[in-house]
């Protein structure tokens, strides 16, 4: 059996942090190892992943770990070179140098990981469903909504805010009372379950960085 070790930008490791955050933050972990193990479909390969928190710190862990991790960050850009020039900081003692040897094992979401579900919208459709909310404008396929139908989704910028406003434009909660209200998205509340309801093999097929990855093994 091969172990696999990826590290993930995301989650937090602040001490302080509330019992809510710890549980999204370990969902989101056991999300992305589910999906990841899903993705190479190998019985010889076992997966971990372990969350980063921010960019750097998940550079900094990569650093240490390059001999047998690999990286997953957001690119923040549709052009993934800025992100190593962002790690070459003016002050050296900030500088984190990923060797070059190393480069071809850091991986990139486009320029967020919500780009994932902008890519496969139908994701957010079964996510909804499984989740008993109320489908609004039901009249719409999620996948002809003018933020993304026809738009290249890695040259989108910030698309977890484009979820959000989808989420909330579709998507209602029952209250107790019996009144409804918009869904809101959450990066660690609500992702975890949206990656358990992406088709992995189908979004290989439209995504180069998880193509790059998925070769590999």
């Amino acid at each position: 059996m091969v172990n696999l070790n990826i590290i993930v930008e995301g989650g937090t490791f602040d001490p302080n942090v509330g019992e809510e955050t710890f549980n999204n933050v370990e969902a989101l972990r056991e999300s992305l190892n589910k999906f990841f193990s899903r993705l190479l479909k190998r019985d010889d390969i076992s997966v971990r992943v372990d969350m980063g928190a921010s960019y750097r710190n998940s550079a900094k862990m990569f650093v240490k770990n390059s001999e047998d991790h690999y990286l997953y960050v957001d690119s923040d850009d549709a052009d993934t070179n800025k992100w190593f020039d962002r790690l070459d900081d003016v002050d050296p003692v900030k500088a984190i140098v990923i060797p070059a040897d190393a480069k071809d094992k850091v991986f990139f979401m486009i320029q967020e990981m919500e780009a994932w579900f902008l890519k496969q919208p139908e994701c957010l459709e079964r996510w909804g469903e499984a989740q008993n909310f109320v489908r609004t404008k039901k009249e719409t396929a999620i996948a002809s909504d003018n933020q993304i139908v026809g738009k290249d989704i890695e040259s989108l910028s910030e698309p977890s805010k484009i979820v959000g406003v989808m989420v909330q434009r579709y998507f209602e909660r029952v209250l107790p009372n019996g009144n409804k209200k918009k869904v809101k998205y959450g990066k660690l509340k609500s992702s975890p379950a949206i990656i358990d309801n992406l088709d992995e093999q189908a979004l290989v097929a439209v995504d180069k960085e998880l193509y790059r990855f998925k070769v590999l093994f």
